[in-house]
């Protein structure tokens, strides 16, 4: 059994980027929702109104492509932490990937369940087998991570690609959107999921980019010792942020100007504009992940410095991002200048979220099962992107207070306990009070 990390232990700039991209992934997820209408690029509608449109735009520009790219270099940097700690213990190689294996092991029975039971579009399935291959390449070095990470982007282009090509394939909706009752979604969602299940390997190593390059940025503790990288986050955070934008003007600027094809309707230009729409969002989820870490320092309620080696603490990686734990140390110190005002209130309600994101990004999938099929409000059929995205956006927001309250009694979400429980983790029951590096180094660190 391994312990957890205390939530008052936890890195602030991974969580308040896990919180942010829970955003993005329900609004890109409005595509496997909404049905009845023609689709054109990354899948949204043709023949949707002005406001449907621009709120496309922004989708296009800013969370399409980026949402789950940024999920999945978190979920690599959590692994990065656990064999950062597996190491410092002297853990062998063998002891951690028997751990990682019964953690992905539960996690891919929860992607199943959501797979199945809710919703067609999951991730779980895809991070917790790729997740393994990621935690066994990482006790081979960084030279073959590296090398992992580079040889499989092309593979996460290919994403892109279907994503700018879709619009030539005549599709509507995904089938189970439009199942006229729940055991009818089932039925289609079941044999979809065994289907991704089996070609996960395959389907989803382009997933391997993004983790791999998550696991590479941990082993410096990039995210967390904010101090001590502070230039080189600013520069990620402006370039990859500036990259992510200017890559996704193409393909939105054929959403807006061509939507039924009707003059650009070659495949390999639309799938090549796809592509770079595709791996610019990587490095817009670089720049993402770089900025919350700056944010969560300036505003978040942690401390101006890290010792050196001190972590914390043993991470737990749990979806998402899916989402994971990454902790960082903490020493006793008063919170930075402005913790107080309004920003600094809501860059931690949104970190909060974070830190229970798993039960987050189930949840999400429940009430868009309550809003959108034909057998609940049938909203899918009804509503564009503008009314969905609002709808979603407002259950995000919904999320905020309990996920604070959560935090603010010392207690993790239902599904990070499920995850631990069956995986073999706890938390130690101490008081909820900061603990200083040498502290934590004299008590040889989270076992």
């Amino acid at each position: 059994m391994t312990v957890s990390v205390p939530l008052d232990a936890r890195a602030g700039g991974p969580d308040l980027a896990r919180g942010i991209a829970l955003l993005g992934i329900a609004l890109a997820n409005l595509v496997g929702w909404l049905h009845g209408s023609a689709w054109t690029a990354l899948l949204k509608q043709q023949d949707a109104s002005a406001a449907d449109r621009v709120v496309d735009v922004l989708l296009a520009l800013l969370v399409d492509n980026r949402g789950f790219p940024l999920f999945a270099l978190l979920f690599g940097y959590g692994i990065g932490i656990l064999r950062r700690r597996s190491l410092e213990r002297g853990e062998r190689a063998g002891r951690f990937l028997r751990r990682m294996l019964r953690r992905f092991a539960v996690l891919l029975a929860i992607g199943l369940a959501h797979a199945i039971l809710l919703f067609s579009g999951d991730i779980l399935v895809g991070y917790a087998v790729i997740g393994m291959l990621c935690a066994l390449l990482m006790t081979r070095g960084r030279v073959v991570l590296a090398a992992a990470a580079i040889v499989t982007l092309p593979a996460l282009g290919v994403l892109g690609w279907v994503d700018g090509t879709v619009g030539l394939g005549g599709g509507t909706g995904y089938a189970a959107a439009s199942a006229p009752d729940y055991l009818a979604g089932v039925g289609i969602r079941a044999p979809d999921a065994l289907h991704g299940l089996l070609l996960a390997p395959i389907e989803e190593i382009g997933l391997l980019s993004p983790m791999a390059l998550g696991a590479l940025m941990a082993r410096g503790a990039l995210l967390e010792d904010v101090p001590a990288h502070r230039r080189r986050l600013g520069r990620l955070a402006r370039w990859g942020l500036a990259i992510g934008l200017v890559g996704a003007v193409p393909l939105t600027a054929v959403l807006v100007l061509d939507p039924a094809h009707a003059r650009l309707d070659v495949e390999v230009v639309l799938g090549i504009l796809g592509v770079l729409h595709q791996v610019s969002g990587l490095a817009g989820a670089v720049g993402l992940a770089a900025g919350a870490a700056l944010l969560a320092a300036r505003w978040g309620p942690r401390p101006a410095a890290r010792a050196p080696g001190a972590d914390g603490g043993l991470a737990s990686v749990t979806a998402t991002a899916t989402p994971t734990d990454t902790p960082t140390a903490t020493a006793a110190a008063p919170p930075p200048a402005g913790a107080r005002d309004p920003l600094g209130a809501a860059v931690r309600a949104v970190e909060a979220l974070g830190a229970v994101s798993l039960s987050a990004y189930l949840a999400q999938s429940v009430l868009c099962l309550l809003l959108f099929p034909p057998y609940t409000l049938d909203l899918g059929a009804q509503l564009g992107s503008a009314g969905a995205a609002a709808l979603v956006l407002a259950g995000w927001l919904l999320m905020l207070p309990p996920a604070v309250l959560l935090r603010r009694s010392g207690r993790r979400g239902p599904m990070e306990h499920v995850l631990r429980a069956l995986a073999g983790s706890s938390t130690p029951r101490t008081p909820r009070t900061p603990r200083t590096a040498d502290a934590h180094r004299a008590r040889g660190g989270a076992r």
